[in-house]
């Protein structure tokens, strides 16, 4: 089942984040940056005003196996701290143009099952009923097996490039399609 996120799917969101990006960029992304990142209350994303939230749940207690985020297009770098009224959106962000999938990560005994299917869809029915046009997302040049899942969600490189200096310097690319 695939809902809303709320206050208390936070502890299964960050260990589902916490061991697909340890599954997800081993040999990519050295070990500390990882576990750096992803400790409770590591380094994470900013929060965006507009960003939505859902959760892949399964058992009988419900437990968070998946989650994904999208909403407006961001910019690229955003200094950190960030600064009290800092931008934090694209021009096409704020005008409702162009959306953007931030994050889908399943539990990794859940790959290659449906689930990660599923919340991309629920993340593009969300950002087309927000009335966006166009969808992007970033990927590691190095993750072979996430540019595959995009490319068959329609997705393609862009031509946009970014190199993530906090973690170790790899580099990202921006896909992106037509809603």
């Amino acid at each position: 089942m695939i809902r809303p996120a709320n206050a208390a799917d936070a502890d299964g969101v960050a260990a589902v984040r916490r061991a697909s990006w340890r599954a997800a960029y081993a040999g990519i992304i050295d070990s500390a940056h990882i576990e750096r990142v992803t400790a409770p209350n590591g380094a994470a994303a900013p929060p965006l005003p507009h960003l939505t939230l859902v959760v892949a749940v399964a058992g009988e207690r419900g437990e968070v196996i998946g989650y994904a985020s999208f909403g407006p297009e961001r910019l690229v770098a955003v200094p950190r701290p960030v600064p009290a009224g800092a931008r934090l959106l694209t021009d096409a962000g704020m005008a409702g143009q162009t959306g953007e999938v931030y994050a889908i990560y399943l539990a990794p005994e859940r790959w290659s099952a449906g689930v990660g299917r599923a919340l991309m869809d629920i993340a593009l029915d969300g950002l087309r009923a927000a009335g966006y046009r166009q969808v992007v997302l970033w990927v590691l040049t190095a993750n072979a097996r996430a540019r595959r899942f995009y490319g068959k969600a329609g997705f393609a490189p862009d031509g946009g490039v970014n190199v993530l200096a906090g973690l170790g310097g790899v580099e990202e690319l921006r896909y992106a399609r037509d809603l």
